[in-house]
């Protein structure tokens, strides 16, 4: 796709499940399904949401399995439940192996895998979620523009849009 969008969310801040749940489905089916946008989701669990690690480690697990997004989606939904730890119950909704779900949880490499998110995160000076960054991959890296919080549809596809018009 020659446009990325790496966000950096917390399962459990409410912007970022704003995001997720009314904008992500029109980015999805206007610019990732059509190939011309590439969407990373990066885990920035912050400390002041002491459930966003577990379900960041949760929705990693649900996505060895293939149901990443799903998993994903299905959290932000039911977010409110997040400090019930639903993480099982919501696996086997979606039809995952629960028992090897539960033993990816354990998996201290999925916590090192967030750790890494949050580090890059850092080194990127973000220090709030839901945060974007918008732009094409040059070299491996990307070059384009950093952007915080929760925005209607129309803002994320202005951006899409001119960075698309400036590749032509």
């Amino acid at each position: 796709a020659p446009v990325t969008i790496i966000e950096f969310s917390d399962l459990q801040c409410p912007h970022c499940a704003r995001n997720a749940l009314d904008t992500f489905p029109e980015i999805k089916r206007n610019y990732i399904d059509t190939g011309k946008v590439r969407y990373v989701a990066r885990d920035f669990p912050l400390s002041m949401h002491p459930f966003a690690l577990p379900a960041a480690v949760a929705t990693r697990c649900a996505g060895e399995q293939g149901k990443f997004w799903e998993y994903r989606h299905a959290l932000f939904e039911r977010q409110n439940e997040l400090a019930t730890s639903p993480y099982d119950a919501l696996a086997a909704e979606l039809g995952l192996d629960v028992p090897r779900f539960a033993e990816c949880q354990k998996d201290s490499a999925q916590v090192a895998a967030v750790r890494a998110d949050i580090a890059l995160a850092g080194s990127n000076r973000i220090t709030s979620t839901p945060t974007f960054l918008v732009g094409r991959v040059v070299d491996g890296k990307l070059e384009g523009e950093g952007f915080a919080g929760a925005k209607p549809y129309a803002d994320f596809a202005a951006r899409i849009d001119a960075v698309l018009a400036a590749g032509k």
